[in-house]
């Protein structure tokens, strides 16, 4: 095996990212985790094939996938509330960070689509032998949602197109790519922190030490939490305040006049707070201690609008926590951070697969002579 191929992909529940070796460099490509569902109509899938979008089809409707989805929802959300009651316009195969249950055959099959667009964009299919490293949210402990059948769907899945598929915890993968530090007197310790990866359907957390994870949960709230109760309390679209969010929340300059901006700034708090609460708790009576200041990564999406993370400090500095907090920072790419991780994770095993193969070549050859 001469040429080292690797791969990582986030199978987040608003975006999916992939990461892969492609001729000495990182291919990242990044798909919408959604799909509409239409009434099957001849000359609307005329003009979709015209358009090049994205969709699957069967015999009674058409499924439009990814960026084209929501950019049609986008559109069809001025004509989608009847008696004051928003229309479902845009689906997700994914659910509060796992395989929606609510329609689990359909949530397959729209997933599957979605990944292995996300994964061979650009690149191609799977090379004999590439390993790829999916992430997976922890179990939470606020809910009774389990992964296991979300770990092994995605598990089967890859390994049916080719890819030695291996799972990665979410919030683990962003220790990999964003090595915080433990800051002790003589040293600075290396993958030894905090990750959390604010998503759309969980909040995941690790505590590492040198790349080792002590402890990964997960809670059921994250960006979708946000957006239902801010949509809920300004009576305004999912769809708009999700919109809103990414595009122009930022809590260095909070727009004291519009009340969605509000709303968001209100939820966020509130999922600060609730996080930090449960992990305080989960350590409090713990015999052990972490002696040494930390550094804490926020990542994913959710975390994407400016300034969170000086408001993620002023919170906790109120907060009595089981250790000290050096500095809250950013990762350096909030959205590819979790790709970037499960991508490192599988150059490194199969770095060391090759090097084992090398190995055997030569002790082979020496028996043979």
């Amino acid at each position: 095996m001469s040429e080292i191929c690797a791969a990582g992909i986030d199978l987040g529940t608003m975006f999916l990212q992939s990461a892969r070796d492609n001729n000495g460099q990182i291919t990242y490509n990044t798909v919408r985790d959604c799909y509409r569902e239409i009434s099957y109509d001849q000359e609307f899938e005329d003009t979709l094939k015209a358009q090049c979008a994205h969709y699957l089809r069967d015999d009674k409707a058409i499924y439009v996938l990814g960026d084209d989805a929501y950019l049609q929802a986008g559109m069809a959300e001025f004509g989608a509330e009847i008696g004051h009651k928003s229309i479902e316009i845009l689906k997700r195969p994914m659910k509060d960070g796992v395989l929606n249950p609510d329609s689990p055959k359909m949530a397959m099959m729209i997933l599957r689509e979605l990944m292995r667009a996300c994964i061979e964009k650009g690149v191609g299919p799977a090379r004999p032998g590439e390993i790829l490293y999916f992430s997976i949210p922890a179990n939470p402990v606020d809910s009774d949602i389990n992964n296991a059948f979300h770990r092994n769907m995605a598990e089967q899945y890859l390994k049916s197109i080719g890819f030695d598929a291996r799972p990665l915890g979410e919030a683990l993968a962003i220790v990999y790519a964003e090595n915080p530090k433990m800051y002790a007197p003589d040293q600075t310790v290396p993958f030894s922190g905090i990750s959390i990866s604010l998503g759309a359907g969980q909040a995941n957390f690790c505590l590492a030490e040198r790349g080792l994870p002590i402890d990964e949960f997960s809670i059921a709230r994250a960006g979708d939490w946000i957006d239902t109760n801010a949509a809920r309390m300004t009576g305004q679209p999912k769809t708009k305040v999700t919109r809103i969010k990414e595009r122009v929340l930022n809590f260095d300059k909070i727009d004291r006049t519009d009340e969605v901006i509000l709303a968001l700034e209100c939820y966020y708090d509130e999922l600060i707070n609730y996080i930090f609460t449960i992990f305080a708790r989960r350590f409090s009576g713990s015999k052990g201690s972490i002696e040494y200041p930390i550094e804490i990564i926020l990542s994913g999406g959710t975390a994407m609008p400016p300034g969170l993370d000086k408001r993620v400090n002023k919170i906790i500095d109120r907060m009595k926590l089981p250790f000290e907090v050096k500095q809250v920072r950013l990762a350096k790419d909030m959205l590819r951070s979790v790709a970037t991780g499960c991508y490192l994770r599988a150059k490194q095993a199969a770095k060391k697969l090759q090097a084992s193969s090398k190995l055997m070549d030569e002790v082979t050859s020496k028996d043979a002579k």
